[in-house]
């Protein structure tokens, strides 16, 4: 039988080094852990890292403090997006300035997105309020009704 080459894949023995260098990136980019390791060819697959997550108690633990710390991104990114407005208002086709509502709709749907995740990561800080029964416009719904009025 002829010898087979076995095709290099990606590492699946866990190092604290690495441990370290995963939870840092994590930490510090609005991405997710699909990406990161798409991007990060030394890096495990996804699958291998939430393996990872069930064996290796340090390594769980400093996951979730990334995790946490990753929140602090998208509430910078909730901030620039809303403050964006470089994109709200363009040019139709007679010349005349208009509402360009798709960019918003996308705006509200990324800012949607990064509160929910904020919210269900760090509730405590970033969760609604059970005591708050009153709807709360959102940003861009405010920076819409600005530009309609």
């Amino acid at each position: 039988m002829p010898k087979t080459k076995n095709k290099p894949g990606r590492p699946t023995g866990y190092t604290p080094e690495l441990a370290n260098e995963i939870c840092d990136s994590i930490a510090s980019s609005s991405k997710g852990t699909k990406k990161l390791c798409k991007e990060n060819q030394h890096w495990p697959c996804q699958d291998t890292l939430f393996t990872w997550l069930k064996k290796h108690t340090e390594f769980s633990e400093q996951y979730a403090q990334a995790k946490r710390c990753q929140i602090e991104v998208f509430i910078d990114e909730i901030l620039d997006i809303a403050d964006d407005s470089s994109q709200d208002e363009v040019i139709n086709e007679q010349g005349s300035i208009v509402c360009n509502s798709e960019f918003i709709a996308r705006s509200r749907l990324r800012i949607d997105t990064r509160k929910w995740l904020a919210a269900k990561l760090v509730p405590k800080i970033y969760g609604a309020s059970k005591n708050d029964n009153t709807p709360c416009p959102t940003v861009v719904e405010r920076l819409m009704q600005n530009l309609i009025d």
